[in-house]
């Protein structure tokens, strides 16, 4: 991984290769992004083990792993913590709120070599941020967003992205309204539709209010 190359939307994704702990298959690893190509990955990052808001966002994003892996969706937790961190918090922590070992791989950052790849490491905390990048089946990042330490995240409007990316990929090409769930209709990107969606698209504008759209999420 070249300690000069920066993330970039549309571009190929920076690999890397890290240790890390897998609580599911119960052993230490080694993980390695080139391994997921052909798969959508999401690298879900936080600031530590032990702490507050990470156990909680954790738990969230592991109650939803079913729908994660009906879309084909790999999550990747991150943080600077050690794979022996990793797995102590599984044990004391993490298996009894999910009801079994932890789901996903749990990678370790250290010295936050991937965060700062990708805009998500605080040099001065030395932790990496709340970050959430979402790659496509290509290895080309599709997105990327960072929340300061206090604020948590919903994972569900993290699957909702992902679900609105491979609904693209699937359909030719066409574009995810505002507020876009699944079952909801799509746009068609043609020189006819530009300027023209109030007449075009009425229904999708009108969806794309704060009343609808993804507020319909349960």
């Amino acid at each position: 991984m070249d300690c000069c190359e920066i993330a970039r939307i549309g571009f190929a994704a920076p690999n890397f290769e890290v240790p890390g702990f897998d609580a599911a298959k119960g052993k230490f690893d080694t993980f390695s992004l080139a391994n997921y190509k052909g798969k959508y990955v999401i690298l879900f990052f936080y600031p530590g083990d032990f702490t507050y808001v990470c156990p909680t966002e954790l738990v969230s994003v592991a109650s939803i792993k079913d729908k994660f892996a009906e879309a084909g969706v790999q999550v990747l937790v991150i943080s600077t913590d050690s794979k022996f961190s990793h797995k102590e918090w599984n044990e004391s922590e993490l298996a009894p709120a999910v009801g079994g070992s932890y789901p996903f791989p749990m990678l370790s950052d250290s010295l936050g070599k991937i965060g700062k790849h990708y805009g998500i490491f605080d040099e001065e905390g030395g932790v990496d941020l709340r970050g959430v990048v979402i790659i496509d089946k290509k290895g080309i990042v599709q997105s990327i967003s960072v929340n300061a330490a206090p604020l948590g995240r919903n994972p569900k409007e993290i699957l909702r992205v992902a679900l609105a990316l491979k609904e693209h990929d699937d359909n030719g090409g066409k574009v995810m309204p505002a507020c876009w769930v699944p079952g909801d209709d799509v746009i068609d990107p043609t020189y006819e539709n530009s300027g023209k969606m109030w007449n075009n698209y009425k229904t999708v504008m009108q969806h794309g209010v704060v009343q609808g759209g993804n507020w319909r999420v349960n």
